[in-house]
């Protein structure tokens, strides 16, 4: 039967319709499509792999995970906030590890019931060739050798931002531990001792990310960008650079395991307790465990890490105090890693006129250079030694400023007010270059890009590119320009799309130069500038 444009508008009245009066009744009867038994759980993203197996253990418990994801230090810090607030947007958690939680004297009333689910030490993977050359072929290597490589750039490695994520957070702990040398838990007292040490591993720091996931997934799309990088034994185990499986370095004086725990959050009623059961006997039920290890390469809950000859790995302590943890963290964001060297380059053509958009912008711009208390989130404000760009467009450049971070408190604070009231001035207007102005961002990112910064650049957009070169004028302007400049295959750029951004051409971008796109789609422009700070 042909088809007349009519017939199909029909049709689709027809469907409409019949779609209504299925949705009518289940909102009257308060129905939903959603299983009955579900558990909200605010996770890490690296439980995402063990999707396959939690669909079959809702087939058999009737059980269903609604996640929320989130790294872990955000997360903690967002979980104590819910319990203060009498909310309960959540009924569980799942992170690599609630050894932070614990630090918290809230954090020790927060869970009633945990079980440890799988097991998985953050390690160093090397190329096979590099490890070759330091003399790790064994696997075998201290801390302090790979401090000594790194310090002699020896060693080129990646590494999740420890404000970010839980493998770039464990890694700096079990580093510190175990260069303090005293053989117990590392306390306030010992961080100024191995500052000089942490400073000479962060000069090996080559590759940075808010996510162990897109820290992994990076260097397989960009092999040349460094020679490895610390992330979960499980991860880097399936990992393949230059044909050949990575060297696992295990340091032998010492790692802290994640164990990966599924708590329940206080407060739960009977029902919510007997769901967390079934859920937690299903995944610590022998088969399970065994599926668990076949699918992520995690230990079982009840294993542990071994050396290459089949000996245990030593475990380290951790932190028993809140305050040698946040006084580890302040110290390598202000003092210790390499500085960013940032450019952002931002659209405020006239669609940013549209709502509240303008607002959105400037309260995510805030969230570098306002006042954002204690915790994980006073982290995210720029740091001394920084240096930041902010290139405002539309059709073209409209505005130009370059603001470098000095130490001292009286710089500091007027170079946060110099940026403030930069961006405050910012208006709406005009159409949108999006590839031009990213050419120019690279030029700027490239006069201050030197091995002693990590470079970086930041495109805000709302709109499609209506101006000046295309996405492929400017994926071949960019492989001219790094061919010409090879220190700029470095510099990744990191999109924000919101509005009616094109992702497609955005993808296309950061893809090219070895970046993430961020979408706002449902979370708002301020949350996701949070997730961005950990890649820069």
């Amino acid at each position: 039967m042909k088809l007349t444009v009519n017939t199909v508008r029909i049709m689709r009245r027809l469907a409409a319709a019949l779609v209504a009066v299925l949705i009518v009744p289940l909102a009257l009867t308060g129905c939903s499509l959603m299983p009955k038994d579900t558990i909200r759980v605010l996770a890490g993203s690296e439980v995402k792999d063990l999707e396959p197996i939690l669909k079959d253990m809702v087939n058999e418990t009737g059980v269903q995970l609604e996640f929320e994801y989130m790294g872990t230090l955000d997360g903690t810090e967002a979980l104590l906030a819910q319990q203060a607030g009498g909310e309960h947007k959540w009924d569980a958690i799942w992170f690599p590890s609630n050894r932070y939680l614990s630090l918290f004297t809230e954090g020790q009333n927060a869970i009633t019931k945990s079980e440890s689910i799988m097991r998985s030490d953050v390690v160093l993977g090397l190329k096979q060739d590099v490890a070759e050359q330091l003399g790790w072929s064994d696997g075998q290597a201290s801390w302090e050798e790979i401090v000594a490589a790194a310090g002699s750039s020896k060693l080129r490695y990646g590494m999740a931002s420890p404000i970010a994520s839980n493998s770039g957070f464990t890694t700096l702990v079990q580093l510190s531990t175990a260069l303090s040398g005293t053989g117990t838990v590392l306390t306030t007292g010992d961080i100024p001792k191995v500052t000089p040490q942490l400073t000479e591993f962060a000069r090996g720091q080559q590759l940075t990310s808010g996510s162990s996931g897109w820290l992994a997934d990076t260097w397989l799309a960009h092999p040349d960008k460094v020679d490895g990088i610390f992330n979960y034994d499980s991860v880097l185990q399936g990992l393949v650079t230059d044909s050949k499986p990575l060297t696992i370095i295990r340091p032998s004086d010492g790692t802290i395991a994640s164990d990966y725990p599924l708590s329940l959050i206080a407060g739960a009623d009977q029902g919510m307790t007997e769901r967390f059961d079934k859920v937690t006997e299903y995944l610590l039920r022998a088969d399970t465990q065994e599926r668990i290890t076949q699918l992520t390469r995690r230990a079982p809950a009840a294993g542990g890490a071994q050396q290459a000859d089949g000996s245990p790995v030593f475990q380290l302590p951790f932190p028993n105090q809140l305050d040698t943890v946040q006084t580890l963290l302040n110290t390598w964001i202000s003092s210790v890693k390499k500085p960013s060297n940032m450019v952002f380059a931002i659209d405020t053509s006239g669609s940013m006129g549209d709502g509240d958009r303008m607002t959105q912008l400037r309260d995510a711009l805030n969230v570098l250079s306002g006042d954002h208390g204690e915790g994980t989130a006073s982290f995210l404000r720029l740091q001394p030694r920084e240096r930041i760009t902010y290139l405002e467009f539309s059709g073209a450049i409209k505005s130009d400023a370059t603001v470098d971070i000095p130490s001292d408190d009286a710089g500091y604070q007027q170079a946060l007010a110099q940026i403030n009231q930069v961006t405050s001035g910012y208006q709406p207007g005009g159409w949108t270059a999006i590839f031009d102005t990213v050419e120019t961002a690279y030029e700027r990112a490239l006069t201050s890009a030197d091995g002693d910064h990590i470079s970086s650049i930041v495109v805000f957009t709302d709109g499609a590119n209506t101006d000046g070169h295309s996405i492929a004028d400017f994926e071949e302007w960019h492989a001219e320009f790094v061919a010409a400049h090879p220190e700029a295959k470095d510099i990744p750029t990191h999109a924000i799309v919101f509005g009616d951004s094109n992702r497609e051409e955005l993808d296309r971008l950061a893809a090219a130069t070895g970046g993430r796109t961020f979408s706002v789609d449902e979370s708002s422009l301020t949350s996701v500038f949070r997730e961005i700070r950990g890649y820069l």
